[in-house]
């Protein structure tokens, strides 16, 4: 009989852990309005600087895997730094941040970013705070997801770039201007070959494509600057398995 009730207590304790309690939902894209905002906060246009500046410092050369975009969360070996190269710009200008485990659900207001460098922790923050959307912004972030087979089953979160700058096309789609860390050069005769590099990046999105399909390159009639080291039309970077999967918010335009 002891054995029966102190089996059943278990039962009890675990169906009532943490661990297994329901995950707590990830809030629907907000909308905010499609309209390219172009006087966008004073802080996010000292990050949009900032970004640049590293971008044309860089000029297209490879980096070590352990660089300033990594060392500013103490990591000593280095890691994919895509995301620590848009926090350490953040961290730069002086935008308020902090840590995905410490924000609380829609807690804070203004231009705010989470400090963080892995792609999914980053999500998983600006999903926290209700700063997802599908439109993009001067000052947002990029998450690119990844359709190829190896990822079948895992999570599909792949990269992420800084939205540069932002056009309209008269047909609703979108000229997203990325500048992006850790990202690789075409790999032709004509380019530098860096692997891990601070890239610029044109592409086309579409809002109300399937995700699989939202990206396209830009025709090459409309192109009107050279491809070469540090920056491409190539929206995949010789990934063709590429899509945007959302877009987190550091500043949430009409916010009042």
């Amino acid at each position: 009989m002891k054995k029966a009730l102190s089996l059943v207590f278990t039962l009890l304790l675990l169906l009532s852990s943490p661990a297994l309690a329901a995950p707590t939902p990830t809030p629907m894209p907000l909308p905010i309005t499609e309209d390219v905002v172009q006087e966008v906060p004073e802080l996010i246009q000292k990050l949009l600087d900032q970004a640049f500046a590293e971008w044309q410092a860089g000029d297209g050369n490879e980096l070590k895997k352990r660089n300033k975009y990594t060392d500013w969360n103490g990591s000593t070996t280095g890691y994919g730094w895509c995301g620590g190269f848009i926090t350490w710009c953040a961290l730069e200008v002086g935008i308020p941040q902090e840590t995905r485990t410490r924000v609380k659900s829609q807690e804070v207001e203004g231009v705010f970013h989470i400090k963080e460098a892995g792609v999914g922790k980053l999500v998983n923050g600006y999903s926290k705070l209700n700063r997802t959307t599908m439109i993009p912004q001067k000052g947002f972030i990029c998450v690119f997801g990844n359709r190829d087979q190896k990822f079948a089953g895992l999570t599909p979160l792949y990269h992420v770039g800084l939205v540069y700058d932002v056009v309209k096309l008269p047909d609703g789609r979108y000229r997203v201007t990325t500048i992006e860390g850790n990202v690789s050069s075409p790999g032709d005769d004509s380019h530098k070959k860096a692997a891990h590099a601070i890239r610029m990046f044109v592409r086309d999105y579409d809002p109300l494509a399937e995700k699989k399909d939202n990206l396209s390159l830009v025709p090459e009639a409309e192109r009107d600057r050279e491809e070469n080291a540090m920056f491409s039309y190539n929206y995949t970077y010789n990934n063709k398995t590429l899509y945007v999967h959302m877009y987190l918010m550091p500043w949430v335009p009409g916010e009042t």
